[in-house]
């Protein structure tokens, strides 16, 4: 799978999330709050995987928890990695 298409699903996942639960500027998080509903995003994540739906049950789960890290980031900025010569 290309980058390019699991950018389009991140995307397309935001867009839910603001359809579903309002947008980040209807309804901000602080940082800790984001932390939370991602730990519980990845719980389902796991919860799926071990319930039997594989895979596919923990992937559509897990795209739910990068889309929310998206949403923190898009609220509270992002702290880029210092580049590393080599």
């Amino acid at each position: 799978m290309t980058t390019a298409t699991i950018y389009r699903a991140i995307k397309a996942e935001r867009r839910y999330q603001d359809v579903v639960h309002g947008t980040i500027e209807e309804n901000p998080h602080t940082v800790g709050e984001w932390l939370l509903i991602m730990e519980s995003e990845l719980n389902e994540a796991k919860r799926a995987w071990v319930k039997g739906k594989g895979d596919a049950g923990a992937l559509e789960e897990i795209l739910q928890v990068v889309a929310t890290g998206v949403a923190c980031m898009e609220t509270h900025g992002v702290v880029t990695r210092p580049q590393v010569t080599p």
